[in-house]
């Protein structure tokens, strides 16, 4: 599955839109991520979810709207800073910009769904700590909530995030995690 560029260009210039409103995507953070950014796919296989061209910013856009939704059903007392919300929505995965490269494996695509590889020149680092060190080292201000939310999303093996996380970070996890339900129902 993939997108079109028609929808490629659609989402960037959501996606940039709403981060300049909301205030945290400074000129830096966006000539770094660059171009790479704007292409990264959210996964490598498609058996996974958005494993195509133009699919980690099309993740992001749906994260954000499914963690608002939420948000926006709970009681007004215990809802979240919307700016803030749509912030690490945005962010979470920035990391993914240069963590792929295409597969140039025929074989690997077809029969195994293995659109794109890692990119072996990286330090390991899991998504969440790349996407708070892109973030911080290009000028972007994180709350110590944010950061937490950001770095913690993915650490599914840390007792401490998963029984000490914010309602930010917990609206961060089930954003992704229905986005991901509904891009692997749809087939992207």
């Amino acid at each position: 599955m993939s997108i079109d560029q028609e929808t490629i260009i659609k989402n960037t210039k959501r996606y940039f839109e709403t981060a300049n409103k909301f205030g945290f995507m400074t000129e830096e953070l966006m000539s770094f991520l660059g171009e790479s950014f704007i292409k990264a796919p959210a996964s490598s296989m498609t058996d996974f979810h958005n494993a195509f061209e133009g699919g980690l910013i099309d993740h992001s856009i749906r994260v954000a709207k499914y963690a608002v939704l939420i948000n926006k059903s709970l009681p007004a007392e215990e809802q979240v800073n919307e700016a803030s919300l749509i912030k690490v929505c945005f962010l979470h995965q920035i990391g993914k910009a240069f963590l792929y490269t295409p597969c140039t494996s025929e074989w690997h695509r077809k029969n195994q769904g293995k659109m794109f590889e890692f990119n072996e020149t990286l330090v390991s680092m899991r998504v969440g700590e790349r996407s708070v060190y892109y973030a911080t080292n290009n000028g972007v201000k994180l709350t110590e909530e944010e950061f937490s939310a950001i770095l913690f999303f993915d650490k599914t093996d840390d007792k401490m995030s998963e029984y000490h996380n914010s309602m930010l970070g917990e609206l961060l996890k089930m954003g992704s995690t229905l986005a991901i339900k509904n891009e692997q129902k749809s087939g992207k």
